[in-house]
């Protein structure tokens, strides 16, 4: 599940935020889709990819210049 491109921090402090502005109940379906395609040995960094991917980050990301 890794990625070659490693996240800049601006780019995790965005998505923490975008993350944020999900509710539990639109969290959790993501959640377990994270669940369901990943490993026992998903880290961290594999959430914050997937996460990136699911909710198309880097479009945003290129339009605002954090890429």
């Amino acid at each position: 599940m890794k990625n070659n491109k490693q996240l800049t921090p601006a780019q995790i402090k965005d998505l923490s935020i975008e993350w944020a502005i999900y509710s539990k109940s639109q969290q959790e379906p993501i959640l377990q889709e994270f669940r369901d395609t990943c490993n026992e040995k998903c880290s961290h960094d594999d959430f914050l990819e997937f996460l990136r991917t699911k909710l198309q980050m880097d479009g945003y990301w290129k339009k605002i210049g954090i890429v």
